[in-house]
C-alpha cells in the first residue's frame, strides 16, 4: 500500500498535463533522488540561495535569481520589489504601500465574473499576488487586446510597474513593445511566465527581451518541485526581493522553500538544459495520437490533435468533441473519468461537449490506460433515473 492510500486519498492519472489541482506535474526521478540527498545535512540557507541565483541566471540569461515556493510567490516578492527599491522604510511599510510609494501597476484587463448574487466581481487569479504585496492597477485593454495607445495612456505619477502575462501569443501589442515603452519612461516589467515551457526557449526569451523581473513555476514543464517557484532578473531587484524574503522577516517571509526544494529546483534546471526538446515533442505527439486512435469509430465521437493547442501554444493536445444525441456532456465525462477505477482527471472547454486530454508528461503505460479508459466512458450511455 502507497502513502496516498495510507492516507485515504485516491493517486490520480493526471491526463491534464500539470493542473495544480491534480497535483501538478511528476517530478524527474532525479529531482527526487538530489531532494533525498539534500535532506541528509543542514546548510548555510544564504550560500545556498546565492549559489542558486547563479545556476539561475545562467540558464535564464538573467543577472540574478531567486528560488520562492511558486510562481505565485515570486509574483508577490518581485512586485514588492519593484515598489520598494532597496528602501529599508517600504520594505518594512508593505503591504500598506498607497500613499507611501508608487504601487499602480498596469496590466491587462481582468476578466469578469459574477457571484450567485449576480454581483459583477474581477477575477485577479494570479494577480491577487502582486494585491497580496500592497500593488494596485491600472486595467488596459479588451477581448481584443491591448493597443499602444492605450497602454501609453495608462501611465501616470503612480506607477510603479508594468505586470505581463506573456505566453508569446496574446493579442495586440507585444511584449518587446511593451518592455521598450516602459523602460522609455523608467518603468520595470514584471512577467507572469509561468506556463510557458516548452518552448525551451521561453526560459530565457523574456529576459533577452529585456523584462526586468520573470516568474516561472518549478513545477509544469519543469517537473521540479511542484511548491517552488524562479524570479529571475536585474541584480539589484533579485537584491530586493530577497532582502524581504526568507530567511529574512519580511513581507515574503511566507514564501520560503526548503533546501531540499531549492536543490530539487536546480536539478530540475539542469535537466531542462540537458533535454532533447524536439525529442520529447515528439514523443509527446505520438502519444497524443495514440489517444486519438483509440477513440476512432465511436458513434457521436469526434476526437482531433491539435498542435498547437487551442490558444497557439505549442502543447499537442486531444479534443474529443461529444455529439449531444449521445446523451453526454464533457461534465459526465469528466466525472466518470474521473470517479472510475483508475482515477483520471481530464480537462473541461468553453464548448460544454468537448474534453480536453493532456498527455504531455505521461509514461506510454499511463496513456495507454487513459486511452483505454476513456474510451470505456465514451461509449457507455447516459445513467437514466428510475421512477
Amino acid at each position: 500500500m502507497g502513502v496516498y492510500e495510507r492516507l485515504g486519498v485516491r493517486p490520480v492519472i493526471n491526463a491534464t498535463c500539470h493542473w495544480t489541482v491534480y497535483g501538478g506535474s511528476v517530478m524527474w526521478p532525479e529531482v527526487v533522488e538530489a531532494m533525498a540527498d539534500a535532506r541528509r545535512c543542514c546548510v548555510d540557507m544564504r550560500q545556498l540561495l546565492d549559489r542558486a541565483s547563479e545556476v539561475i541566471a545562467r540558464y535564464t540569461h538573467a543577472e540574478a535569481g531567486y528560488v520562492v515556493s511558486g510562481c505565485a510567490a515570486a509574483l508577490q516578492i518581485g512586485a514588492a520589489a519593484i515598489m520598494t527599491g532597496s528602501e529599508k522604510w517600504k520594505m518594512e511599510a508593505l503591504p500598506q504601500a498607497a500613499g507611501l510609494m508608487k504601487n499602480e501597476f498596469i496590466a491587462r484587463r481582468f476578466a469578469r465574473q459574477r457571484d450567485p448574487e449576480g454581483r459583477d466581481v474581477i477575477h485577479w487569479g494570479y494577480a491577487h499576488a502582486v494585491r497580496g504585496a500592497g500593488g494596485s492597477f491600472a486595467e488596459v485593454g479588451g477581448q481584443n487586446g491591448v493597443t499602444r495607445e492605450e497602454f501609453l495612456a495608462a501611465f501616470g505619477s503612480d506607477t510603479a510597474g508594468v505586470y505581463w502575462v506573456s505566453d508569446g501569443v496574446e493579442l495586440g501589442i507585444q511584449l518587446d513593445e511593451v518592455i521598450a515603452l516602459a523602460h522609455a519612461r523608467g518603468v520595470p516589467v514584471l512577467v507572469d511566465a509561468s506556463n510557458t515551457l516548452p518552448p525551451s526557449e521561453h526560459l530565457h526569451s523574456f529576459v533577452d527581451q529585456g523584462a526586468d523581473l520573470v516568474a516561472f513555476s518549478g513545477g509544469k514543464g519543469l517537473r521540479g518541485p511542484q511548491g517552488s517557484g524562479i524570479l529571475t532578473g536585474r541584480a539589484d531587484l533579485i537584491r530586493a526581493a530577497r532582502l524581504q524574503g526568507a530567511p529574512i522577516q519580511g513581507i515574503g517571509r511566507p514564501l520560503k522553500v526548503s533546501k531540499e526544494e531549492i536543490v530539487g529546483l536546480l536539478t530540475a534546471l539542469e535537466i531542462w538544459a540537458s533535454r532533447d526538446h524536439a525529442s520529447d515533442l515528439h514523443d509527446a505527439k505520438r502519444r497524443t495520437d495514440r489517444v486519438v486512435e483509440a477513440l476512432a469509430g465511436l458513434p457521436g465521437i469526434r476526437a482531433e490533435h491539435r498542435f498547437p493547442d487551442h490558444v497557439g501554444r505549442p502543447y499537442p493536445t486531444v479534443f474529443v468533441s461529444i455529439d449531444p444525441n449521445t446523451g453526454l456532456t464533457g461534465a459526465t465525462v469528466i466525472d466518470r473519468m474521473l470517479n472510475g477505477d483508475p482515477s483520471i482527471a481530464v480537462m473541461n472547454f468553453s464548448d460544454p461537449q468537448i474534453v480536453r486530454v493532456d498527455v504531455r508528461v505521461l509514461s506510454d503505460d499511463e496513456t495507454e490506460v487513459v486511452a483505454a479508459r476513456l474510451r470505456e466512458v465514451l461509449s457507455q450511455t447516459p445513467r437514466r433515473s428510475h421512477v
